[in-house]
């Protein structure tokens, strides 16, 4: 249940069918009831019972009417029907981005952790409101803490789960107080392991960490390693309610999902020999297989086939090549044995 909801709910209690403003940015987003929840939580506005000044507003599902509002959002001239502290009593998680290892960043690393912190800011607003976004760095984005042991500790937070690619556990809908993502950009290839250091550490401060992994279907490649990309899977999961696989395929770009194309796609192939050379081929269903569970689009899969070499054939042509003759010396395929 995003913030959305909690808010649609507490209208609804409240006998709120129709709500208004006059705050443009809330009339122009995309999805005014989100941003009417996301101005509430953050201590923006109210909501106000309605005082006759407006004339249209939206429905709890967002279409627009010339129907007057039961309510309206804003700052309050008139009764507060739903404030920041009723709206925000509903337990959501933190998603605290920890940034202990900043200082051995490159130039161009800090650069993109400060642009990745910033993304993430944008995906807990879809969910949540900013306060659930802690940084241990003081970008100007979310709640800066110095350190998330003095955050874990003034919040008294039991139920940490850090999100390490080398965790013992996989990541599941697990019920957490607080999801902690490094805050580490790896462009030189010299900081693996790291995510793991910050668990140790925080576990050396008495802090009890749960170390999970996503992965998908057996193998943590394919998952998007960007700070703003973990905190939209994990979010889909614990909030949403979707599986993992499903997250991360909506949130993996294709580059991503060609990095796992490219290790996987061997295995569904066939070595064929004729004219005396042996080559692959692989049939051209196979890329409804892994449009399963990967954001592909077919040029990425012929992409892929074109890079390795592979030759794509029909499904007809494949069942007659696994028909002909098994060289067991070559261990491959003799192509059209009985053509």
């Amino acid at each position: 249940m995003r913030l959305k909801d909690v808010f649609i709910s507490e209208l609804k209690k409240r006998g709120i069918e129709r709500i208004g403003t006059r705050l443009k940015k809330v009339i122009s987003a995309e999805d005014p009831i989100a941003r009417m929840a996301l101005y509430v939580a953050n201590g923006k506005a109210e909501v106000c019972k309605s005082d006759g000044g407006l004339q249209h507003s939206f429905t709890l599902d967002g279409h627009f009417t010339n129907l007057p509002p039961h309510a309206y959002v804003g700052r309050c001239m008139t009764e507060i029907l739903l404030s920041k502290e009723e709206l925000t009593s509903h337990p959501f998680p933190y998603i605290l981005v920890d940034c202990r290892f900043y200082d051995e960043h490159s130039e161009k690393e800090r650069w993109k952790l400060e642009l990745q912190v910033k993304q993430t800011l944008g995906i807990v607003r879809e969910y949540m409101w900013d306060e659930k976004l802690i940084v241990t760095h003081n970008f100007g984005y979310g709640r800066f803490y110095p350190s998330a042991e003095q955050f874990l500790r003034e919040k008294r937070i039991d139920k940490v789960v850090l999100l390490d690619p080398n965790g013992e556990e996989l990541f599941d809908n697990t019920n957490a107080e607080c999801f902690i993502i490094g805050g580490i950009v790896d462009k030189s290839g010299k900081k693996k392991g790291y995510t793991s250091r910050i668990a140790k550490e925080l576990e050396k401060e008495g802090i009890d960490v749960d170390s999970r992994r996503i992965e998908l279907r057996g193998d943590v490649i394919g998952v998007p390693d960007r700070i703003n990309h973990i905190a939209e899977i994990v979010l889909k999961v614990v909030l949403d309610g979707k599986g993992v696989e499903e997250a991360v395929k909506e949130v993996q770009p294709p580059l991503v999902a060609k990095w796992r194309l490219r290790k996987d796609l061997h295995e569904r192939t066939v070595r064929v020999c004729a004219g005396g050379k042996t080559f692959r081929v692989v049939a051209r269903s196979e890329f409804d297989y892994f449009k399963e569970w990967l954001n592909i689009r077919k040029q990425d899969f012929y992409e892929v086939c074109r890079e390795q070499r592979f030759f794509i054939v029909s499904d007809r042509v494949m069942e007659r090549i696994k028909e002909g003759e098994w060289d067991e010396r070559r261990r491959c395929f003799r192509l059209f044995k009985n053509r």
